[in-house]
């Protein structure tokens, strides 16, 4: 519910800039894609993931832009004991981000890349689900995007989108005191331009 919410939340922002910009072109996307790690602990418990993802594109009039979207990354892991015991915890991680990006368009013949840079508003939990313990935190940080659109119809797009960013949570233990929970991420998936 809360991620429908925000979805709608960024349709309205696109539909509200549309409004208030000369624009040139909205588009709305859905896709999935792999999650990589930047940071080795994290790699160790949760390794690779998958990310669900929902955006809006609002290109104005000449090659400037602006994304807006919803991202879900859910993990599960184990945690072992340091001392070499043979305890096992299965652990969860949720992370919802939310990517407001300003972008630049280059057209080549059908397709069209996007270059952006902007920030990520996170918002991460992770759950040791058979002990009591619980880790949550909001961070912002900044975020680099490449996409690229290629439209086989009309209004129809296929797209692909890598994006890399830092999350920095400032918590972890005496092996990873400041813990990253981003890295890069490849989605692909459909695109469909509204005007």
């Amino acid at each position: 519910m809360r991620a429908a919410r925000l979805l709608a939340g960024a349709a309205v922002l696109g539909a509200a800039l549309a409004v208030t910009a000369p624009a040139q072109e909205l588009t709305v996307a859905a896709g999935a894609g792999g999650f990589f790690p930047s940071h080795r602990e994290y790699r160790l418990v949760y390794g690779l993931g998958q990310v669900w993802t929902g955006e809006v594109w609002f290109k104005l009039k000449g090659p400037v832009g602006l994304a807006a979207g919803f991202e879900r990354l859910s993990d599960k892991g184990a945690a072992v004991p340091l001392d070499g015991g043979d305890e096992v915890y299965p652990l969860e991680f949720r992370r919802t981000s939310v990517p407001l990006v300003v972008f630049y368009q280059i057209e080549a013949g059908p397709a069209a890349f996007r270059l952006g840079a902007g920030l990520g508003v996170h918002s991460y939990r992770e759950t040791w689900r058979t002990v009591d313990l619980d880790f949550e935190g909001r961070k912002v940080s900044p975020r680099l995007v490449l996409a690229v659109f290629v439209a086989p119809v009309e209004r129809l797009s296929l797209f692909c989108r890598a994006s890399a960013g830092s999350i920095r949570t400032g918590e972890g233990s005496f092996l990873a005191p400041n813990i990253d929970i981003g890295g890069f991420q490849v989605v692909g998936g459909l695109a469909f331009r509204i005007f």
